[in-house]
């Protein structure tokens, strides 16, 4: 059975569970259908669903100067990095390799 087919068979099962008004187990005893591959068809095409559903609702990302930095901190562990423009990368793969053995 083709992925297609499969889930058109599943969203058809689970619209006859939804208009049976029984419980999941007792939908899935009556019509022979393994609890877990209920649950996993359910959630799978929920998610999809809501996917299709809701639109992706953008936010406002106003960039200004005082986003711009000429410097940048890492944090290894504790221990925190500071890395200005034009930093010498040699160093900061020494100071990397000293940080990952403490």
């Amino acid at each position: 059975m083709v992925n297609r087919e499969r889930r058109i068979l599943w969203e058809k099962r689970l619209a006859e569970y939804e208009a049976s008004g029984q419980s999941p187990i007792a939908w899935c005893n009556e019509n022979s259908i393994r609890k877990n591959q209920f649950y996993y068809w359910r959630r799978k095409l929920r998610g999809s669903q809501a996917e299709i559903e809701k639109p992706i609702k953008w936010l406002p990302l106003n960039v200004g100067p005082t986003l711009v930095k000429d410097s940048i901190a890492i944090h290894i562990g504790q221990a925190t990095v500071e890395l200005n423009k034009g930093f010498d990368q040699d160093l900061f793969r020494q100071i990397v390799k000293v940080l990952q053995t403490v």
